[in-house]
């Protein structure tokens, strides 16, 4: 496997027929790096339209392989040698495709992306979303090349069973290339001495389970991480082989709570969005190291990644560090147009079947999530919901499903969902002509909280997956209104202990982490800088106010 990462071809087309653009027919090609968005860029900042990269690949002649791309913002078509090979239509899930084997070592990739909006090729994306939307090549971009004849190993998914103490995994092995009905693979646990495995290949898939060695269990506390190399038993046959990273950890949602590794859990946390104002959504791995020891500072031990597949290194850097993360399909009030389009509806199924496909071995992930804020108080929500929830729990059984709804006291789906996570801004929004908002906090948290202790919902754990009030960098005034520093510090205190108090909360993410760019166009008015200002932190990670009275809180309940 080989990065494909750096200075790339680019040539900014602008508004142009995605369809119709002919790679052979470009010219004029300057640089840029990849992974970006080139709308982040001083040249470009803002402009919406068709880029060109381009690079060349080396492949040995009669090798197949493969190209794997984190993310690619919003729609694009790749090429090889000239020849389109995939189109893909949502800008935060990762997506692969199949080069055949060419006479040819060295071969020619362009992709060609476009970031307007398009609700008939790209219902995913609207411009009414509560952060900037961009466009490039987002995240990293990987090559793997196969031998073409002999079989080899696409991939390792481990997913922990039910006796995780024990070391005990269920191994998932995809195969390709020329494969018969069983095959013996050799499989070394933690660097240590190979061991002999024989398998049923169904549907080019081997299903193993095994022990591991030694084993130790990942938490927040103990984050430790095992690793498996697997490869095929072939003494004529040298590559083929993959390896992978996992955690022994165990979750559950029961008796009206959540459990890690048979241990009450409570979660103490943010909303995170991979967003800074000199990348865009592209940060760098030391930017999402800072945030992570910032959130460590502020006694976080969850982080909800809002709201889409998150980058790869930034669930590594989880996994090590010991944080617990909600991975959510990229979705954001969608209402009935959209759940009930079935270009939506497809393009949403495949980029939740991507997002676990790409998160499965990451022990920091323990809720899927998909269509935050969507219109899940009507009946016409419930089919996709419902869709993707079983979807979720047929490709991963050892997690938990949800959503995050705006509708606490209204919702009918919340019997779908393993654990109930709702987003409410009581002192916020909706409190005009109240003479003292802060006073909304506590008495509508508890009324939620009181609403979920019926029988319907007993056995579900609840937690508010967003609440907030916005505070402008540096803004002070004696009057400690909105929008101020003070306001947000008092707001944000009340909500956490509220929050990490009643006993039928399992927790709380805050509503954000730091400030991002929201949409763009007028309606953007209603955003001061065009800004979601709710971050704890201003975009340059300056902490306000807000950032103590949250440490006090959030400290106070560290185990």
């Amino acid at each position: 496997m080989s990065c494909l990462d750096g200075i790339w071809d680019f040539l900014f087309l602008g508004d142009v027929d995605l369809d119709a653009c002919a790679p052979e027919s470009l010219r004029d090609w300057t640089k840029t790096g990849v992974p970006s968005a080139f709308d982040a860029t001083p040249d470009l900042a803002g402009k919406r339209g068709v880029a060109a990269y381009r690079r060349r690949l080396s492949i040995p002649a009669g090798h197949s392989a493969k190209l794997s791309f984190g993310a690619v913002s919003m729609r694009c078509r790749v090429f090889v040698d000239g020849v389109c090979l995939r189109e893909h239509a949502c800008g935060y899930a990762p997506f692969g495709l199949e080069l055949e084997a060419s006479d040819d070592s060295e071969r020619e990739l362009v992709l060609l992306v476009d970031n307007r909006f398009d609700f008939e090729h790209t219902p995913m994306h609207e411009p009414y979303f509560d952060f900037y939307q961009y466009g490039g090549i987002l995240r990293s971009v990987m090559l793997q090349v196969f031998p073409d004849t002999k079989p080899s190993i696409d991939w390792v998914k481990v997913a922990p069973t039910e006796r995780y103490r024990d070391g005990e995994v269920s191994l998932h092995i995809g195969l390709r290339g020329a494969v018969s009905d069983s095959m013996t693979l050799l499989i070394a646990w933690d660097h240590g001495n190979e061991q002999s495995y024989t398998g049923t290949i169904i549907d080019g898939e081997i299903t193993l389970t095994a022990r591991v060695p030694n084993p130790s269990l990942w938490s927040p506390e103990s984050p430790l991480l095992h690793a498996v190399h697997v490869r095929i038993k072939d003494e004529s046959h040298a590559s083929g082989s993959q390896q992978a990273r996992f955690g022994l950890r165990w979750i559950e949602a029961r008796e009206g709570a959540l459990w890690l590794n048979g241990e009450q859990l409570q979660l103490r946390g943010y909303n995170r969005h991979e967003w800074h104002p000199n990348f865009g959504p592209c940060t760098p791995p030391l930017q999402m190291l800072n945030d992570l020891q910032h959130l460590r500072d502020l006694g976080c031990n969850f982080i909800r990644g809002s709201h889409y597949p998150q980058d790869q290194r930034f669930l590594d850097l989880c996994d090590e560090l010991g944080f617990l993360v909600w991975e959510e399909n990229l979705g954001w009030g969608q209402r009935e147009r959209t759940l009930t389009n079935e270009t939506f509806r497809a393009q949403h199924l495949e980029s939740l079947r991507a997002m676990v496909h790409a998160s499965y071995n990451h022990p920091c992930v323990i809720i899927w999530g998909f269509l935050n804020e969507a219109g899940s108080d009507q009946p016409y929500a419930r089919p996709i919901i419902e869709e993707s929830a079983v979807e979720l729990r047929q490709l991963d059984a050892t997690r938990l499903v949800s959503f995050a709804s705006m509708y606490a006291l209204t919702d009918i789906c919340f019997d779908l969902v393993d654990l109930i996570a709702i987003n409410i801004y009581p002192g916020w929004y909706d409190c005009d002509d109240v003479e003292d908002p802060l006073a909304l906090i506590a008495p509508y948290m508890q009324k939620c909280f009181d609403h979920f202790s019926s029988d319907a919902y007993a056995d579900k754990p609840v937690i508010i997956s967003e609440i907030g009030a916005e505070g402008l960098y540096g803004w002070h005034e004696p009057h400690h209104d909105f929008y101020t520093e003070a306001y947000q510090a008092n707001y944000l205190r009340i909500a956490c202990q509220e929050a990490l108090e009643h006993p039928r909360s399992s927790g709380i993410a805050l509503w954000h982490f730091s400030d991002a760019r929201t949409y763009g166009t007028g309606r953007s008015i209603k955003r001061p800088r065009t800004f979601n200002n709710k971050g704890t932190l201003d975009e340059y990670r300056r902490p306000k106010l807000a950032y103590q009275a949250v440490r006090d809180v959030f400290n106070a309940y560290t185990s």
